[in-house]
């Protein structure tokens, strides 16, 4: 009889067999781009979400308790940039309290600065897994295989906008995986000699048997650490460029340098700061109808198509006024010469 291979070799087994093609030493590094596009076509979901109804990706983004492996949040994005990583710690933040410590992926949204600036501002201790150590991200990958399945039934919806999608992975991931009992947590248990019901423990079960109180943070306290921070000179016009956008500050810092401050998920608003004048709000500059520089002319001016000819219109109406004429004419002649035969 074969010895059972664990999940854990199921799933590195299938991840090898899926990167393979990109490790032959033969190829060029053009065709090792064209085979990464391609598997990264065939693992995951598409949305006609692009530009002019394109496909586009989407991508996971979840946060699990590392004991109950109860899952915090996870939602599905239209990108993987470190605002996406951002957004998710946030709910989980606003949804659970601060927690002691994270633990990532090398990805790089995982190490850039900015997350490990907002998790230090909130107490939070953040470390990584080791590389090429699948091990070590062993309960993640377990909640993939949920991933996986979702993702083939998903993919017969043929769904067409993220909200959907999110939608039905709301609902899978409550019946399918955080009510649903969990192998590890049965295995942790018996490790240490402890009974487990027969019908096992759910993740969801396991996270409501911790006795330890949340720990909730000021929801401005939580903002203010996720906001992004960048340096600004000041035009001649007391403006500065933000994401291709003019944005109005005072007259009294043109050509300095100031701090803004923005949250991502907002940008439309941001705060300015320097030592002269403190902390203000600015907006996007809204340039009105009378500075610009293709002014509206006035519709009398304006090139119109005509909806009729007027030069046709009138040489009909003078041809209907002439045969009017030429009809009375010929109906008093008439009348003349009748008038004659009878004196």
């Amino acid at each position: 009889m074969h010895e059972k291979t664990s999940w854990q070799e199921d799933t590195a087994l299938e991840r090898y067999q899926m990167i393979t093609p990109l490790l032959d030493d033969d190829i060029d590094e053009a065709e090792r781009l064209r085979r990464r596009k391609k598997i990264s076509e065939d693992n995951g979901i598409y949305l006609l979400i692009g530009r002019h109804g394109a496909k586009r990706r989407t991508y996971l983004s979840s946060a699990i308790d590392d004991h109950s492996r109860y899952i915090l949040y996870s939602h599905y994005y239209d990108s993987q940039e470190g605002s996406v990583v951002e957004d998710t710690f946030r709910h989980v933040i606003q949804d659970y309290g601060a927690f002691d410590k994270a633990y990532f992926d090398n990805g790089h949204q995982y190490t850039a600065r900015q997350l490990k600036f907002t998790l230090a501002r909130l107490g939070i201790k953040v470390s990584w897994a080791p590389v090429r150590s699948g091990k070590s991200k062993g309960k993640i990958e377990k909640f993939h295989q949920v991933v996986d399945a979702f993702q083939r039934e998903a993919d017969l919806k043929k769904l067409k906008t993220l909200d959907e999608l999110n939608r039905l992975w709301d609902i899978y991931l409550e019946d399918a995986y955080q009510n649903d009992a969990h192998d590890g947590i049965r295995e942790y248990y018996e490790s240490l000699n402890c009974p487990v019901p027969e019908e096992g423990i759910t993740p969801q079960q396991e996270f409501n048997r911790d006795t330890r109180a949340l720990t909730f943070l000021d929801v401005t306290t939580v903002a203010e650490a996720f906001l992004h921070h960048e340096e600004r000179l000041v035009d001649k016009g007391a403006c500065i460029s933000f994401q291709g956008r003019k944005y109005e500050t005072k007259p009294s810092l043109i050509g300095y340098k100031v701090g803004i401050s923005y949250d991502p998920a907002a940008p439309e608003k941001i705060t300015v700061t320097h030592p002269t004048t403190g902390a203000f709000t600015a907006e996007p500059l809204k340039i009105g109808s009378f500075c610009d520089k293709s002014p509206t002319l006035p519709v009398s001016m304006q090139e119109t198509k005509p909806e009729t000819s007027r030069y046709l219109d009138a040489l009909e109406k003078k041809h209907q006024e002439n045969r009017q004429l030429k009809t009375d004419a010929l109906s008093f002649a008439g009348y003349g010469k009748e008038a004659d035969k009878d004196v």
